[in-house]
């Protein structure tokens, strides 16, 4: 359920390259922030499809739009969903368990600023920011 990778992609190597580094360091929790229709979510599909994270995470890459939840159980649902969980009330804790007990892992939450509350979420959350001018 990948994104295709961009057809048209120009002018973001060298972020592509901060964040391919990133992952060289080890695992990293990358946002990539600026204004609308910067190309965040090309640049979020190109490292998608970069050979490195394929070897990587093969058939363990996934984009979830978030633009539809509202919550944190409507985002655990929706992430649930993409990785094949069956549907419950509130998959919260089996996502998590499926992150902590399953293979590496990378997950593309696109649009997260809808979802997002700067209160305590119970979600910890290490970001290394990668702003885009």
């Amino acid at each position: 359920m990948l994104p295709a990778e961009p057809k048209i992609f120009h002018g973001r190597e060298s972020e592509v390259a901060d964040i391919l580094k990133q992952f060289s360091q080890g695992t990293p929790r990358i946002a990539i922030l600026c204004a609308g229709d910067m190309g965040k979510t090309s640049l979020a599909g190109t490292v998608l499809h970069h050979e490195e994270i394929i070897t990587r995470y093969q058939g363990n890459r996934f984009f979830v739009a978030c633009d539809t939840a509202s919550s944190k159980v409507e985002l655990a649902g929706l992430i649930g969903a993409h990785l094949g969980i069956k549907p419950a009330k509130d998959l919260t804790r089996t996502v998590l368990r499926h992150f902590s007990d399953g293979p590496p892992t990378l997950l593309t939450l696109d649009n997260l600023e809808t979802v997002w509350e700067p209160v305590d979420t119970g979600w910890e959350i290490q970001i290394f920011h990668l702003n885009l001018r």
